[in-house]
């Protein structure tokens, strides 16, 4: 019965701790890093829309620790390179990584 306990405990442990590894972010942010980089991820978002050639739907953006990436497709180069000088723009972005692409025409 004891024996039985341990086992179901142990097992029970090995997963929590498996969940755990495989939850979140790569390093741990605290909650006013968290809330900080959700903000910067909405106001790039709204910068990012705004720009001609530059559509919601086909554009992702994320946010780490003030690093933000975008991903997705653009209407041409220009478009691109105005939606990555939006993104530096916004306040507490300290850098912008992209993986933009021309939309098939």
């Amino acid at each position: 019965m004891i024996r039985n306990k341990l086992s179901r405990a142990v097992v029970m442990g090995a997963a929590v701790l498996a969940l755990g590894a495989c939850a979140g972010d790569p390093t741990p942010r605290d909650t006013a890093q968290y809330t900080e980089d959700a903000s910067i991820n909405t106001n790039v978002q709204a910068a990012v829309v705004g720009v001609p050639g530059v559509h919601a739907n086909n554009i992702q953006v994320t946010t780490y620790e003030g690093v933000v990436t975008l991903r997705g497709t653009v209407d041409n180069k220009l478009a691109a390179q105005n939606a990555i000088q939006a993104a530096r723009q916004v306040a507490g972005v300290k850098k912008v990584n992209f993986d933009l692409q021309l939309a098939q025409r």
